[in-house]
């Protein structure tokens, strides 16, 4: 749906105010998560395969017009900007990220999943990579790289044949430490304890009431919560994560990528992407115009190259055996 967002400023004490503009968003717009998946996505389809986080911070600096923060992309989007263009290496801008520990980082590392396809604990080690450009690993209560690991190996994980939630559950579960391992292990264990989604909303509301609501942990915790009660149904899935509260979209990103991986797209409804298709010709704040379908295209033809590359691989292990 359309809606308009109002003008306002954080002032900083150093470098620039945190400004976001007033703006009309028409149907189909997107935000500051799907500009990043975007720029990840070109890194990945100009490469041809894999990437490292040498080649995002390439992409983040080409594609990224400064005079267009605050619309879509955001202040922590700028000051990672503002870094790299000063030189700071890749691997330690994260290390100044505003708001540490969030989903933001997360909110991008789908492609990484996609592009390791059926091969979770690459997938996993990618995204960790890559993670760092707008995170850091280590800082107590801080868990946003093993999330992102964790969402990538999901991703992969589904794309297996004969692939089910149980068993993205299980590769998810693996990336994270105990602390949040035992944190998203409560949300599973409400989830069985309930119903329906409807039942878990307000135990999720109860918990983390007073807590900031991007919090990486608390959005796989319900994005698997959700999905574990749902099913690989990505419609039901995105509609009962939209309506669950608190940090919404970005648990709909989370499960609705999982759900995906095992099913494919072809169960929404044709109007959801012929949306954002639609917006993404005329889009004056995006960082790609590209279609969904050139998108999904440019993975896949990475994903062969990458199967290229390893079965070379294979096939010069295999005549030195």
């Amino acid at each position: 749906l359309p809606h308009d967002v109002p003008e306002r400023i954080r002032k900083q004490d150093r470098g620039y105010d945190f400004v976001y503009h007033a703006h009309h968003r028409p149907p189909g717009m997107t935000e500051d998560g799907h500009e990043r998946y975007r720029l990840l996505t070109t890194a990945i389809i100009e490469r041809g395969g894999r990437i490292t986080i040498e080649d995002l911070a390439r992409v983040w600096l080409r594609d990224i017009d400064p005079a267009k923060f605050g619309y879509l992309l955001g202040p922590q989007d700028q000051i990672i900007y503002y870094q790299l263009k000063a030189g700071v290496p890749p691997s330690e801008v994260g290390r100044n990220a505003i708001w540490p520990g969030f989903i933001g980082t997360s909110k991008m590392i789908v492609p990484i999943g996609i592009v390791n396809a059926c091969n979770p604990a690459q997938a996993a080690l990618d995204a960790a990579d890559v993670a760092r450009l707008k995170d850091v690993a280590g800082k107590p209560g801080n868990y946003a790289i093993e999330v992102a690991a964790g969402v990538a190996a999901g991703v992969a994980e589904g794309l297996k044949p004969g692939a089910t939630v149980e068993r993205i559950i299980e590769v998810v579960l693996g990336q994270l430490s105990s602390v949040p391992r035992q944190e998203v292990e409560e949300g599973l264990k409400w989830a069985k304890g309930v119903k329906d989604w409807k039942e878990l909303r307000p135990l999720y509301a109860d918990f983390y009431r007073g807590r900031p609501i991007s919090n990486a942990v608390e959005v796989l915790s319900g994005a698997l919560a959700i999905l574990w009660l749902t099913g690989p149904d990505p419609k039901e899935v995105i509609l009962r994560c939209v309506n669950f509260g608190r940090d919404c979209d970005c648990r709909a990103y989370v499960a609705g990528a999982f759900a995906a991986s095992i099913t494919g797209i072809v169960d929404l409804p044709d109007e959801w992407v012929q949306t954002v298709d639609e917006n993404l010709k005329t889009d004056p704040y995006t960082v790609s115009h590209r279609s969904l379908r050139e998108s999904a295209e440019g993975l896949y033809r990475a994903l062969l190259n990458s199967l290229a590359t390893m079965k070379q691989q294979i096939e010069q292990i295999e005549t030195q055996l």
